[in-house]
């Protein structure tokens, strides 16, 4: 094979790799849920101190809230959604744009959450894998509230990617704030049509958030 001909092989499966990824963040949705909501001062199933506890997420197509929302009946205390300034786009355009986001290191705006992070000493944070990482609103949200001192749980919604090295990617952007980033949960987006109880469980149960 000649210099051109592999470098035309080259290129088409480049183009292959991105219309699965685009189709994976298009298409593997369960749907945001307008009836999940904030909520405040919940009691969870677990050992966790719930007073001290803050749930919060970014969801894009439905899955991470959806995992965000089972992860905080468990865990009980605070739960809130991160939301965009300026919504994300659909269809064609989310995959562009996401990823013109990352390559620029942008800070999406964030609309403001009704919280004291001093109130908290464990914040489980939520997120889809874009682009093999957070989306670029998660540093937003690290960049506008402290989380000096916390122990930070996260856990993702992704299309084959896992955790992406997101858990060593948020100890380092954080390492001037002492915090803790304990291992974090990834469940894949066509699995999260089904229940995911049991799954946060064993995932609490490992990290030694027992069961009451």
């Amino acid at each position: 094979m000649n210099k051109r001909k592999f470098m035309i092989v080259i290129i088409a499966l480049i183009v292959i790799a991105a219309l699965i990824y685009y189709f994976r963040i298009r298409n593997s949705g369960v749907g945001m849920n307008p009836n999940i909501t904030n909520e405040d001062n919940k009691t969870g199933s677990t050992t966790v101190d719930s007073e001290r506890t803050l749930v919060v997420y970014f969801s894009h197509s439905g899955n991470t809230q959806k995992l965000a929302k089972e992860i905080s009946d468990q865990v009980g205390g605070d739960f809130r959604r991160i939301e965009e300034k300026n919504p994300y786009p659909t269809g064609n355009s989310l995959y562009s744009y996401t990823k013109d986001e990352q390559e620029k290191d942008a800070r999406p705006e964030m609309k403001p959450l009704d919280i004291d992070m001093s109130d908290y000493d464990t914040i489980f944070i939520g997120y889809p894998i874009w682009w093999y990482t957070y989306p670029q609103i998660i540093l937003t949200f690290f960049d506008k509230y402290d989380v000096t001192g916390k122990t930070i749980v996260p856990f993702v919604t992704h299309g084959g990617s896992g955790m992406s090295g997101t858990e060593q990617n948020m100890s380092n952007y954080l390492n001037d704030k002492n915090v803790t980033v304990l291992d974090g949960l990834a469940v894949r987006d066509r699995d999260m049509s089904k229940d995911q109880s049991n799954t946060v469980t064993e995932w609490l149960n490992r990290l030694e958030i027992k069961q009451k």
